[in-house]
């Protein structure tokens, strides 16, 4: 699926580092080295996908079930030169506006205006997405050089004050070993930009002035009311994953709609043992925080294999599906005991790939994934 000029050739190193990034101070779960930076290229790039890890089950306090969204995401590489936001200092127009709006226009402005301190920017092409319908989005790869070789990103998170996620200024070269990264997996925080004063997701505006610096969320400074804090009360959880793959040549990956990263095997038939890998050879790797998020919030044993995971999640599936029959056979009885037949049922249901069943029994809507 990767395309590589006539001239390229590639040295692969095979090893794994679980690394904390200290420079933004966010979770660094996978870096895998891949071409060196004196093999001739016609393009690097990097496709990504970001998931979702801010949910209910994590974050229970106030958490905005219908409401809950991200603006973004939306990822840029850069020479040092050019940071809109870091640890303790105080962030651009740009960042304020989509913490505070959920809109990247000014942010977009910003590198526009930079010039040759950016080299590329890409964002969800839908701008934004509901926690409540999705776990993830593929955003569009993007490209890097030598002489910009920082990946940065953002997603704004809605309903909020001034809060947002994201990493910054992370190198995309092994310091070591002189290679791109062909592999890298990344769980972020949830920051406050210092803009506003609010203390819960749907505060009033209340403009700070003067701003105060970003800080990252950790329990000494989350809002008091619990907002953010896992359910001891005692933590602030990551609240977002990127996962990228090194691109060399014109040709981009072909995602499909699933979470291919997750599991490369999502659209195929049968999804536990097609054997299909990552890019890169390797196999994947579900992070324990997101198989959580899967599991629909119960915490998942990190000593299963990413195979065992994916048949536990199945098993779960068809529970939901026999569980969704026994309610058809429940509706339909007291239809009949009503009179009614099956006309006007209010269920509807959609099988298949995505396992999304939506269905009414009295006052009770339900959704399974």
């Amino acid at each position: 699926m990767m395309k590589l000029g006539s001239s390229s050739w590639l040295l692969v190193l095979s090893f794994l580092d679980i690394v904390h990034a200290a420079g933004n101070e966010e979770d660094v779960l996978v870096e895998t080295a891949g071409i060196t930076t004196g093999d001739t290229v016609e393009r690097v790039a990097y496709q990504c996908t970001f998931r979702n890890l801010w949910t209910e089950a994590r974050q229970p306090v106030n958490f905005p079930s219908e409401l809950g969204r991200w603006a973004g995401p939306i990822l840029w590489t850069h020479t040092l030169q050019f940071q809109p936001w870091v640890h303790s200092r105080g962030v651009t127009r740009g960042v304020e506006k989509l913490a505070e709006d959920g809109f990247t226009d000014v942010l977009v402005q910003e590198m526009m205006q930079q010039g040759a301190q950016v080299k590329d920017y890409q964002e969800y092409e839908q701008a934004q997405f509901f926690v409540s319908q999705t776990n993830f989005v593929h955003i569009p790869p993007i490209e890097a050089d030598f002489t910009y070789p920082y990946l940065s990103m953002m997603a704004g998170m809605q309903p909020s004050p001034d809060w947002y996620t994201g990493f910054y200024s992370y190198w995309l070269i092994d310091e070591y070993s002189r290679t791109w990264y062909d592999h890298i997996k990344i769980q972020v925080k949830p920051w406050d930009a210092g803009t506003d004063a609010g203390q819960t997701y749907t505060a009033l505006e209340s403009d700070l002035d003067p701003p105060l610096n970003a800080e990252r969320f950790i329990p000494r400074n989350a809002p008091p009311g619990g907002e953010l804090l896992d359910p001891t009360g005692e933590t602030v959880p990551n609240v977002g994953e990127l996962e990228c793959f090194l691109v060399v040549g014109e040709q981009d990956l072909i995602l499909p709609d699933c979470d291919w990263f997750a599991n490369p095997c999502c659209n195929e038939t049968d999804t536990v043992s097609c054997g299909a890998t990552l890019p890169n050879g390797a196999p994947p790797q579900i992070s324990p925080e997101y198989a959580q998020v899967l599991d629909g919030g119960t915490t998942v044993d990190d000593s299963l294999t990413t195979a065992q995971k994916l048949s536990r999640l199945e098993e779960i599936a068809g529970e939901m599906r026999q569980l969704a029959d026994e309610v058809d056979a429940l509706v339909q009885g007291l239809r009949e005991d009503d009179g009614e037949g099956t006309t006007g049922s209010s269920i509807t249901r959609r099988r298949g790939r995505s396992m999304t069943k939506i269905f009414e029994v009295g006052k009770w809507t339900c959704m399974f994934r």
